[in-house]
């Protein structure tokens, strides 16, 4: 009997040491994963204060790292006075880096001051900076099948909702009134011209919905496509969008369903 109760005590041990064991691999484990998401988020932001150093004017930088003292951009949608981006991009600069930047991306008083980038796929820039190396939360990039130059009838950028905030996880504040009203214009530069993307839509939809439709071959197919942006919007706007413009849709993920995504939709007006 006394040898039985040996037995089981040394078995009890023996389970202990393995459970314990098992429980300090995965709290090692789970600690380094933490550690590689932090570091690596830590290391994208690192990344990107470098490159908006490099590329961008001295005002556009100094309003990306939070200094007040940077000058306020025009942004009401409604104005007719000619007007000027806030961001100054060297896109020469920029091509000594990577051969796929199409574009740089500037929305005030937020994080989302990046360049916007496409290649041949919708995989590639996923997880790479624009000079091809990993790195997470990706680069903002262009729908494969869009003109790179912004010709199309609707152009679709994506970007990541990474949970430090960074690329576009500021999107669904669009999906507040109060938000759009602040935010009304999104700038958008190009090697040959700089854009303001004025704001009339935003919503959740899903992965595979309409609104990454991206040619019309009929001008009511067009209309009809603005009418449902419109009737689908969690915000108002009174920015007209006619059969000859054209719109720019952010897309980025969301998390109210199975493949849901956040989007918000502004037309595409040249400035001078």
């Amino acid at each position: 009997m006394k040898k039985s109760n040996k037995r089981t005590k040394k078995k009890r041990k023996l389970l202990l040491g393995v459970l314990c064991l098992v429980f300090a691999s995965v709290f090692i484990f789970s600690a380094y994963k933490v550690y590689t998401i932090i570091h690596g988020y830590n290391e994208a932001e690192k990344r990107y204060d470098l490159l908006m150093q490099s590329v961008l004017a001295a005002d556009a930088a100094a309003s990306a790292q939070g200094d007040d003292t940077a000058p306020a951009a025009e942004t009401d949608p409604g104005s007719t006075e000619k007007d000027s981006s806030p961001v100054t991009v060297d896109f020469d600069e920029l091509a000594k880096i990577s051969d796929y930047v199409v574009g740089w991306l500037y929305l005030p008083d937020t994080v989302i001051n990046y360049p916007v980038a496409q290649y041949r796929d919708n995989e590639y820039f996923l997880d790479r900076f624009i000079d091809g190396k990993v790195q997470v939360g990706g680069t903002l990039f262009v729908d494969c099948s869009c003109p790179g130059d912004f010709s199309g009838q609707n152009s679709v950028i994506y970007g990541h909702n990474m949970r430090d905030g960074s690329m576009f996880a500021c999107l669904d504040d669009f999906g507040e009134q109060e938000f759009y009203n602040a935010h009304p214009v999104i700038y958008l530069s190009t090697p040959t011209c700089d854009y303001r993307i004025e704001v009339f839509s935003a919503f959740t939809t899903s992965a595979v919905s309409y609104v990454y439709t991206t040619f019309f071959p009929y001008a009511s197919s067009f209309d009809d496509h603005i009418s449902a942006l419109r009737y689908m919007s969690e915000i108002k706007s009174e920015v007209e969008v006619g059969p000859d413009d054209r719109i720019v849709t952010l897309s980025t993920c969301a998390y109210s369903f199975d493949d849901a995504r956040f989007v918000v939709i502004g037309k595409l007006v040249p400035m001078e």
